[in-house]
């Protein structure tokens, strides 16, 4: 049965399943609405502006990933405020409270790197491709002011750039 579904629309489904089920919350409570009276009624309006906002974060989530194919080189781990990268060429460690930079750079070839500068000067750079690079986008959803227009326009380019999707308060560093 796996091979009557396409990859590619498997991983297009696996990547807009928050969407997806964001949409059927919303028809749910829209639906609900229609048979309900009173609190309940108002409730069922709850539901669907619920679903509202998963389906919105699962949009912007999806766009983020629309380079995370899992076929890159390396493994992508995060655990306890850090984002490991792991290859046989290089890898190394960051901690996501001592970033100072992060940035997306895309290459000729339009592949996207994920840049992180920490405080210390120390840098790693991750292939948005490599397995596991999905994980990113939750643990830097804790960075107040990420600039998700700028990460969904890095995703979406494929012309060489740099985008930076945030930068510490100077102040902070000392």
């Amino acid at each position: 049965m796996s091979d009557f579904i396409r990859p590619e629309f498997r991983a297009a489904l696996a990547r807009y399943a928050q969407v997806i089920i964001g949409a059927l919350i919303v028809a749910l409570g829209l639906w609900w609405t229609r048979f309900t009276f009173g609190i309940v009624n108002g409730l069922s309006y709850g539901v669907a502006l619920l679903g509202l906002i998963i389906a919105i974060e699962g949009l912007r989530r999806a766009r983020l990933m629309r380079k995370a194919t899992g076929k890159g080189p390396g493994l992508v781990e995060v655990d306890e405020w850090r984002i490991t990268y792991l290859s046989a060429h290089f890898g190394g460690s960051v901690a996501i409270d001592a970033l100072m930079a992060v940035e997306i750079q895309v290459t000729d070839q339009a592949e996207a790197l994920w840049i992180f500068l920490q405080t210390d000067g120390q840098r790693l750079v991750v292939p948005a491709s490599a397995k596991g690079a999905e994980l990113i986008v939750d643990a830097l959803s804790a960075l107040p002011g990420l600039d998700y227009a700028a990460a969904q326009a890095a995703m979406a380019s494929t012309d060489r750039g740099r985008f930076v999707l945030w930068r510490t308060d100077q102040s902070r560093i000392s």
